[in-house]
Order: structure tokens, then sequence, then C-alpha cells
């Protein structure tokens, strides 16, 4: 390990968030959670792989990207590739691929079939109450791209006495955050806004400022039998697009980005509807209304591609705009003489996307190294211009019985069907189509639980259709399948004494699975893999010696490998899938040192990896230390945090073009180096 014992000495001995960070894993396993069914549920009774994040760990990490709250999570890697931009390990090697589900109060951010790795840049951190993260598939409650784990992301509800929140903070690498939170109570419910900016200029990497601007309201009421909330989200998002660099620039720590025009573009609305009506005390009718507006403008690093002539490249600048009216009932029955309820649910999500794309001519100055300017042909410049009409429905029905004093069952059953609607206005490319995909995913579960420790069995099944841009692609059109998922996992807790410990145990089959495969021209092309399959223990260790001082250590150990699968006529069964860290680790501790003072230290480690799927390079991984010191007095917080405390030099995610040789076949993330944040929040 690149961290000396010295310091991991001065981590076991100092301190973790729980007597005044993060709420303690028993009081966790009894906190009601709405991941489970989409309604409330206690979590011990959840026969699933769960993590929840509290508002007291939020409130202690200050956190100014959402990767440093999910990455304390056993079981779940969030690798930051720039300006709030990432991508996602849970059950799966790191990708950016539709295998996870982004949730906000339940409900998803995007669409199904039009899955975007960055869709946690379409959050309002501010309005964050809470974190929910299911590992394992989930399909029986929330179908498509429910496989790897669900991030649920709990909003902030209306307070129940005047509530105003200011804060700010700055980072040593260029960052400004600023937060306001407003809300009061009404008669019958109450009102809250949550407003954040967050700009980066002039970073430890070239070509990587951003700016962020968000704004939500939510309106909750409670009158009689009829209780809801409406909420109105907003976000409008810029950032200039670094991308990766080659072995060359990695090895010299070269900081110098190749790009200097590209960029992404984001505006998003979300309205949604929420109304529950309690006919009695056995029948309980939720409703739930969404509209989604989004529109994304790109010149992405990610489709430049080489030509024989080493400085004239191609890429294409993007249009990708949706919207959407999505329903979604629910009918709760309390059946008591049973000890049972039984939720019925119905969704429709109708959705209607375009996207446009121009051809570009790249030029690249190779006596600097950068691609400096790009042109529009001048006949025609037009590669891709469709539009998709994307129809969702499902039924499903989740049973939860108590059966005797110890024991539950949970049983989900759900039925999809997906209708893609395609017509290209070009004469070239994908004829205009229309594809079915259907799928019916039960998902079985049992839990036992006693006062001081508890068990689960659960079998799941995942389903998810190729995404749009994965098959209407007007450059090559792969052939894909369906990807099927089947999860198979057991678990239990133990409490004692000061200990507290939680395990997971799952093996998750995947068939006809979807990877990327970077091309000898460098762009990535999706294909079926055929089968794999992934093995993991997930674990939780919580001591508590003392009141003002704990350790929490969050880790998983994993194997991911190709069962049968051929890449680019390369037979690569039996190989672990590439980027697939074996272990991750998340060691941290927290030392009261009074009512008003804490100090915080987090050790995070990822073991090594394949980099190519030939198994031939590896990335030895690394270490990363993170401090944190905060100071509360009166209405005022503050706090300092050291991040990257030892300055490692690593990349959040490394790849390797197996099939061809030279610097441009690597790929490296740069992490971020040391940082010192500063901040101070007044709360009324």
């Amino acid at each position: 390990m690149k961290i000396s014992f010295g310091i991991l000495f001065i981590l076991m001995t100092l301190c973790n968030f729980t007597s005044n960070g993060q709420d303690s894993s028993f009081n966790q396993l009894n906190t009601v959670i709405v991941s489970a069914n989409k309604l409330s549920e206690k979590r011990i009774t959840a026969p699933i792989a769960m993590s929840v994040i509290s508002p007291k760990t939020i409130n202690a990490l200050k956190a100014n990207r959402i990767d440093y709250l999910l990455n304390t999570v056993s079981g779940v890697y969030m690798p930051t590739i720039g300006n709030e931009q990432h991508m996602m390990s849970i059950r799966q090697p790191i990708s950016l691929k539709g295998l996870y589900l982004y949730l906000e109060d339940g409900m998803p951010i995007r669409t199904s079939g039009l899955f975007s790795n960055n869709a946690l840049i379409e959050i309002n951190s501010s309005n964050i109450q809470s974190i929910e993260i299911i590992k394992g598939p989930a399909s029986a409650l929330y179908g498509a791209e429910a496989i790897g784990g669900v991030v649920n992301i709990i909003s902030q509800q209306a307070p129940t006495q005047t509530l105003l929140n200011f804060s700010n903070q700055i980072t040593s690498l260029g960052l400004f955050k600023s937060d306001i939170n407003f809300g009061f109570p009404t008669k019958n419910g109450g009102w809250i806004i949550n407003a954040n900016y967050g700009a980066q200029n002039n970073g430890p990497i070239d070509y990587s400022d951003f700016s962020k601007k968000s704004i939500s309201v939510r309106h909750d009421f409670n009158q009689h039998k009829w209780k809801g909330y409406q909420t109105i989200h907003y976000i409008n998002y810029y950032a200039q697009m670094t991308g990766s660099v080659d072995s060359s620039h990695f090895i010299s720590r070269n900081f110098n980005s190749l790009q200097t025009f590209t960029y992404r573009k984001l505006n998003a609305f979300r309205f949604r509807q929420n109304l529950s009506y309690q006919w009695n005390n056995s029948n309980t009718t939720i409703f739930n209304f969404m509209f989604r507006d989004n529109g994304m403008d790109q010149n992405p690093t990610y489709s430049i591609a080489s030509t024989s002539n080493p400085t004239a490249f191609k890429g294409q600048t993007n249009r990708n705009v949706f919207n959407a009216f999505v329903f979604d009932v629910q009918h709760l029955i309390q059946i008591a003489s049973l000890n049972s309820k039984l939720i019925l649910g119905f969704s429709q999500d109708n959705t209607h996307q375009n996207l446009k794309a121009n051809f570009i001519n790249i030029y690249k100055d190779t006596a600097i190294g950068k691609y400096t300017k790009f042109s529009y042909p001048a006949i025609d410049s037009l590669l891709t211009n469709y539009q998709t009409k994307i129809n969702n429905q499902a039924i499903y029905l989740n049973f939860i019985s108590k059966i005797g004093k110890h024991f539950n069952s949970n049983l989900a059953l759900r039925y999809d069907q997906f209708e893609y609607l395609l017509q290209n206005k070009l004469i070239t490319g994908t004829p205009s189509s229309n594809n079915n995909f259907n799928s019916i995913t039960p998902k079985l579960g049992i839990t036992y639980n006693q006062k001081q420790f508890g068990a689960y069995l659960n079998y799941s099944q995942g389903f998810v259709p190729p995404q749009i841009t994965e098959i209407y692609n007007a450059i090559r059109v792969p052939y894909l399948l369906p990807q099927t998922f089947k999860n198979r996992e057991l678990g239990g807790w133990l409490k004692h004494k000061n200990w507290f410990y939680e395990i997971s145990i799952y093996q998750l089959n995947g068939q006809n699975e979807i990877i990327s495969v970077r091309q000898p021209d460098g762009v990535n092309l999706n294909q079926n893999s055929g089968s794999t399959q992934h093995n993991g223990i997930e674990y939780h260790i919580q001591y508590q010696p003392m009141n003002n001082l704990s350790f929490n250590w969050n880790g998983t150990y994993a194997k991911h490998k190709y069962v049968q699968t051929i890449i680019k006529g390369t037979d690569v069964s039996g190989k672990e899938m590439n980027a697939a860290p074996n272990f991750w680790s998340n060691l941290n501790s927290i030392l009261k040192l009074n009512e008003n003072i804490n100090a915080l230290l987090e050790w995070q480690h990822q073991s090594a990896y394949f980099m190519d799927e030939t198994n031939a390079s590896k990335y030895p991984g690394f270490d990363v230390l993170n401090v944190r010191f905060n100071f509360k007095h009166k209405k005022m917080e503050y706090w300092l945090h050291v991040l990257n405390a030892t300055n490692t030099y690593y990349s959040t995610m490394a790849t390797k073009n197996f099939s061809i040789k030279g610097n441009a076949a690597y790929s490296y993330y740069i992490g971020e180096p040391r940082s010192i944040a500063i901040g101070c929040k007044w709360s009324l």
C-alpha cells in the first residue's frame, strides 16, 4: 500500500462519523426508508443490501461534490471525471454504462432508455436531505437500469419552523460554492426553497472551468385525508470538457489538456405532483405525476477520432433534447388478518426525444499537442437527425408479510413493455423503425431479525433494453440485445457492545451485457459481451470505544469476469473485466473534542485492476487521505478540509485499448491533487 503504516496508525488511533457525524448503524437499520418499495418501510425489514447516508453525515462532510458522499458507502465507487461529471461502479466495473438508476424521492431523474452517466449533475446539491443506495438489481420495483444499484436522493421537506441558512465555501483549486435554504410552515404544510451556485476557474487541470446554477421549490400540504407535495427543479450547467490524457501526459504529470473547445451544456427542468389519499385505515392511494424537459448541447471529447493524417481528426457537435410525461399510481392495502400489506402499481412514461449531430473536422497542433480548432464541412455537415418516441408501461406488485415474531417476507413482480418509435429524418443511417422490448422481473426476499442480530436472503432479476443512443447511431449501428441479470445474495448484521457488523455476499450473472469497446480510431463502440459474472462481499464494521471517538470501515471485495466473450476477434472468456478493482475500501473516523469541535479523518484505498480486456496491462490503484475539521459557534459553522492531504498523484479511471499500440492506447482521468477547502454557514 502506498500509504505508510504511520499514517494508518494515526488514523486508527485518532478519529469516524458516529457521535456527531453519522448515525449509528443500529439506528440506520430502524430508519424509515422509501427505496424499499417507493413507500415508507423500515430498513431492517428490507431483504436488500442497502446503505443510508444520513443528514448528520451530509452535514459533517460538507461535501462540495456528491461523489465525496457516495464513496463512503461499501460497494460504491463513483469516480469523478471533472466538473461534477462522473462514472459509477456498484457491483459492476467502472463504466459509463446504463446499469444504474438515479432517483429523486423514488422517481427516476431521467427516462429509461436515455441513460446519462452524468445524471447526478441534474441534482441540486443544496436540496439533499439524505441518500439511499440499493446495491444489486431492483428492476421488480423500479424497472429498467436498476441493475448494479439504485441511488435515491431524498430532498428536503418543508420545515416545521422558519428556516434560513446561507453558506459559502471556496477551495484552493478555484472552486466556489454558495447555497441558500429558506423555508417556512403554513397552516396545512409549508414551503422550502433551495438554491445553489457553483463554479470553478483556473483549476489544476487545464481547460476545466465550469458553472452550475440550481434552484428547487417544494410545497408540502396535509389536509384531512389528503396529503402530498409539489416540487420544481431547474438546473443550468456549463462545463469545458477536459477529457482524459494519454500515457505520456500521465507519466510526466502533465496537467495540460488536449482540448481547447470541447464543452457540455445542460438545461434541465422537472415538475412533480405527489398526492396521497387515505380511504380508511386499510387503503391508501398514492399518485405521482412528473414532467421533465431536458436539453443538452455538446462538443464531446469522447467523439474525437483519428484519421491517417496526424494533424487531422474528426468529431461532432450534437444537441439531444427530450420531454417526458410520467404517471405512477400505487394502491396500498393493509391486510391486518395476515399481518401483511399489498402494494399494486402502474406506471406510464411517454417521452419525445430529438437528436441532431453535425460532423466536424478537427485540427491538432502537434507541436503543442492540442486540438486547437474545428470546422464544419463546406457541403453538408449533418451527421444525425432523428426523433424517437419512447413508451414505457409497467404494472407491478409488492407483497410484504410478517411471519411469526422474527421473519418477514417480501415478494415483488413487475412487467415492463418498452416501445421505441424511430423516425430518421435523413436518407442515410438507421432506417425509421419500431423496436419493442418487454420483460417480467421478480424479486423474492426474506429477513430474520432478533434484537442484536439479523439476516436476509434475496433473489432478484434485472432487465435493461438497449439505450436509444446505443442502437440508433447513424455512423455505426451495432446489433444489440437486451441485457438480463440474475442476482443471488445473502447478508446479515450483528450488534455486540460497542461493535456493529454488516455483511452482504452476492453473485450477479449477466447475459448479453453491453460493454464499451475502444476502436482503433479511438472511438468507443458498444457490443454485447456474451455473459459475465460478478461475485463480491460488501461489509461495514463500526466501533465506538467511547462517546467522543468512533471508527467506520466500509469495504468490498469483488471479482468481475467474462464468462463467454469475444471482443474484436479475441476470446477473453475467463479473463477479468477491465476497470474492475478487486478491493475498494473507505476507513474513516471522527474525534469529537466537544459539542462544537470535531476532527474527521478518511482513508480511501483502491486496489490494482486490469486496464484492458486481455489482462495485459494493470493500473496499480491508489490511496487518498482526507482530513476535515468542523467548528460550530452559536449560529455559525466553520470548516477547514484538506482533501488528498498527502497529494497522491492518481487516476480515477484508467483504461487501455488492447488492439493498438502507443501512448494513445491509454486513457487516464487525472484525480485532483491536494486541495484546501474553507467554508462557513449561518443558520437562523
